[in-house]
C-alpha cells in the first residue's frame, strides 16, 4: 500500500508520543517485541560466555599440556646432548687413540710410530712377523669397529637431537596458536560479558516500565492511562484486506445494512501507523462503546441524526470531520473504500480533548495454566450468519483463524486474523432512530453468548445495565468468566444465528 504523506507525521509521533502525552503516569513509546528480543539475546549471550567458559577451559588445559611437553622435550634435549658429549669423549679415549696412531704409524711406515707398535709386540712376547702382522690387524680391525659403533652412534643421537628440537619447536608453535586462541576467545568473552551485563540493564528498565493492559491483559510499554480509540471499519469486499485490525485490541464486529458487517477496531495496549478503510458511524455504536470509558471515535462522518447522537454520547470525536488533516485517500484503491488514518496521530491530536479517560477492564484474565470453567465443551469452531456476510473461525491451536465469505481474514500484511479469545454475543437489532433502513445492535440488556477459548466453548449469559457499565459475562451460577490474555474479538450476530462445528 503507498503511504500518503501524512503518515510520515504519524511515524515522527511514534517517538514523541511519551514527550507530548500527559505525564502523569505515562510512558514512553516502545516496541512490545523489544522485550522479547533483549530476552532471547540474553539467553543467547548466556549460552556463548558458557559455550566460551568451555573453550577458555580446553584452552586452559591444553597449555597446561604443551608446556608440560616443553619442558620434558628440554629435558630430552639436555641428555641427548650429554649423550652426544660423552659419546664424543669415548671416541677419544687415550688408549684408542694411542693404538689408533700406532696403527696411523705402522700403516704409513713412519719410524716414529712403530717404536710404538714395537712396545706392544714386546710386551706380548711375540717376535714371530706372521704374529705381529695378525696382532696389527686384530688391532686394526677392533679399533675400526669401534670407531664404527661409536660413528653410528654419534650419527643416531644428533639424529634424535635433531628431531627432538624440531618436536619442541613444533610444540612452541602450537602453544603460541592456543595462547593466542586463548587471548581471542578471553576477549570475546569480555564483550559478550559486557553485552549481557549492558541487555539485563535494558530488560530490568523496560520490566520497569512495563504493565498490563485493561483491555487484554498483555505486557503493554505504551501509555497505559491513554484513552482507548475505536475506529470504524469498513468490511465489504472491496475494503479488505483491512489495515491494523491485527494490531487492535478488540474488534467489535455488527451487522449493517442489507446483511453486511462493519468493524469497531478498539485500540489501547497498542497502535497502527496505517489503519483503515475508515467508514461512517451507526447509532449504534454510541452505546456499544460507551462502555469504553470516553473513547476516542475514529470514523468517516454519518447521517445528520448520528451526527446528533454522536454529540450527545460519551464518545469523543476525532473523525475525519472533527480532525480532516489526520486522514488521508489511499489512491491505490477506490473511493469510498480508501479513507486511512494513524492511530498514533489521533492520540496526539485527542490528547487535548475533554471527556477521555483510560478505559476499565471488560474482561477478566486467567493464568494460562488454570483450568477452564465447569461445562466448557471441546469445539473444532463456530460459523455465523448475518444475512449477506458468513463468518468463521476454526480453532489452529493458539488461536480462533477467521475467515469471512470463505476467505481467511488477512490483514494488508497478509496475516491472517487469529484473535486469542472469540466472544460470540447474541444481540437483537432494532431500527436505527437516524435511518430506518440500518440495523442498530441493542447492547443494553442482556442475553447469551459463547466464549471461544483454548479450542473450548463456554456457554455464558451477557448483561449490562448502564451505558456507562462494561458487558459482563457469567455463568450460570453467578461468577464472571476469566478468560486467556490476548486479543479478543466479539461478534454481535443476532439469536440462533450461529452454530459450532
Amino acid at each position: 500500500m503507498r503511504r500518503h504523506p501524512r503518515t510520515l507525521l504519524g511515524a515522527l509521533c511514534v517517538g514523541l508520543i511519551g514527550a507530548l502525552l500527559s505525564t502523569t503516569g505515562a510512558q514512553a513509546q516502545i516496541d512490545p517485541g523489544q522485550l522479547g528480543e533483549l530476552e532471547r539475546r540474553r539467553d543467547e549471550l548466556t549460552i556463548q560466555i558458557s559455550e566460551l567458559d568451555v573453550e577458555l577451559e580446553r584452552l586452559a588445559l591444553a597449555i597446561a599440556d604443551l608446556e608440560d611437553q616443553q619442558a620434558t622435550q628440554r629435558v630430552e634435549i639436555e641428555l641427548l646432548a650429554d649423550d652426544i658429549e660423552w659419546t664424543t669423549f669415548t671416541r677419544q679415549e687415550p688408549a684408542t687413540t694411542r693404538v689408533e696412531i700406532a696403527i696411523f704409524g705402522f700403516t704409513r711406515g713412519d719410524p716414529r710410530q712403530n717404536e710404538m707398535l714395537n712396545e706392544v709386540r714386546t710386551l706380548e712376547g711375540d717376535d714371530e712377523p706372521g704374529r705381529r702382522r695378525a696382532l696389527y690387524e686384530s688391532v686394526i680391525e677392533d679399533t675400526m669397529d669401534r670407531l664404527t659403533v661409536i660413528d653410528t652412534r654419534l650419527i643416531e643421537l644428533r639424529e634424535e637431537l635433531t628431531g627432538a628440537r624440531e618436536r619442541l619447536g613444533a610444540t612452541g608453535s602450537t602453544l603460541l596458536e592456543a595462547e593466542e586462541e586463548r587471548r581471542v576467545a578471553g576477549i570475546l568473552r569480555s564483550d559478550l560479558a559486557d553485552e549481557l551485563t549492558d541487555t539485563v540493564r535494558r530488560i530490568d528498565e523496560l520490566r520497569a516500565l512495563e504493565a498490563r493492559a485493561v483491555l487484554t491483559g498483555t505486557t503493554t510499554f505504551d501509555d497505559p492511562n491513554r484513552p482507548a480509540l475505536a475506529v470504524k471499519i469498513d468490511n465489504v469486499a472491496a475494503a479488505r484486506p483491512q489495515a491494523g485490525i491485527n494490531q487492535a485490541d478488540i474488534v467489535f464486529v455488527e451487522e449493517v445494512e442489507g446483511g453486511l458487517t462493519r468493524l469497531a477496531a478498539v485500540f489501547h495496549s497498542q497502535g497502527a501507523e496505517v489503519v483503515g478503510p475508515v467508514r461512517s458511524m451507526r447509532t449504534g455504536d454510541f452505546d456499544l462503546l460507551s462502555q469504553l470509558n470516553g473513547p476516542l471515535f475514529a470514523n468517516s462522518g454519518g447521517n445528520r441524526g448520528a451526527r446528533a447522537a454522536l454529540a450527545n454520547s460519551t464518545l469523543v470525536d476525532v473523525g475525519v470531520n472533527a480532525q480532516n488533516d489526520s486522514y488521508y485517500r489511499d489512491r491505490e484503491r477506490r473511493a469510498p473504500h480508501n479513507l486511512f488514518t494513524n492511530a498514533f496521530n489521533l492520540w496526539v491530536v485527542g490528547r487535548d480533548l475533554e471527556g477521555t479517560a483510560t478505559p476499565s477492564p471488560i474482561f477478566q484474565f486467567r493464568d494460562p495454566a488454570a483450568p477452564l470453567p465447569a461445562g466448557a465443551r471441546s469445539v473444532g469452531g463456530v460459523s455465523i450468519n448475518y444475512g449477506s456476510t458468513s463468518v468463521e473461525y476454526t480453532w489452529n491451536g493458539s488461536g480462533w483463524a477467521r475467515s469471512q465469505d470463505g476467505d481467511p481474514t488477512v490483514d494488508t500484511d497478509g496475516v491472517q486474523v487469529a484473535p486469542t479469545t472469540v466472544v460470540v454475543q447474541f444481540v437483537d437489532y432494532r431500527a436505527s432512530a437516524a435511518d430506518a433502513a440500518s440495523p442498530e445492535a441493542v447492547s443494553l440488556g442482556e442475553g447469551s453468548a459463547w466464549i471461544l477459548s483454548a479450542g473450548q466453548l463456554i456457554e455464558v449469559t451477557w448483561s449490562r445495565a448502564e451505558l456507562t457499565r462494561q458487558t459482563d459475562y457469567k455463568l450460570a451460577s453467578g461468577n464472571e468468566v476469566p478468560i486467556l490474555p490476548g486479543k479478543i474479538w466479539i461478534e454481535l450476530p443476532r439469536p440462533g444465528r450461529a452454530t459450532t462445528r
